[in-house]
């Protein structure tokens, strides 16, 4: 059963992660593990809210990669998992060192969140 409380308070809470995103972005775009951070958990999310939506069971993970293969995966393409791949990076691994260095700036890879969220939506 969907309980659709749930979805609109994950995509309530999602927008928040977006908004948090976006006022470190505007303050300091060179934040980049806290932006990326935000924007992972923003798009964690909306992937989470999608798959409820459509009465799928998913596991208690951060892996954006994991998630997307619940979706249709005929619609999923190789640049989707790509960026799934880069974001899922900044859950864990820039919370505690900083090594990682993704292949986008902090306002490549806000823009691309938005349009990868977005997308998530048309994969059903």
């Amino acid at each position: 059963m969907v309980l659709y409380e749930d979805i609109d308070n994950l995509r309530q809470i999602a927008a928040e992660d977006l908004w948090v995103a976006e006022m470190i972005l505007d303050s300091n775009d060179e934040l980049l593990a806290h932006i990326g951070f935000n924007l992972q958990q923003y798009v964690e999310k909306m992937m989470k809210a999608s798959l409820q939506e459509h009465d799928i069971d998913y596991p208690k993970t951060h892996d954006l990669v994991l998630l997307l293969e619940l979706f249709p995966q005929e619609k999923v393409t190789k640049e989707d998992a790509a960026f799934a791949y880069i974001l899922s990076r900044f859950s864990v691994e820039t919370r505690y060192r900083r090594s990682y260095a993704p292949p986008m700036d902090g306002k490549q890879i806000f823009e691309r969140a938005k349009r990868f969220a977005a997308k998530i939506e048309t994969l059903w």
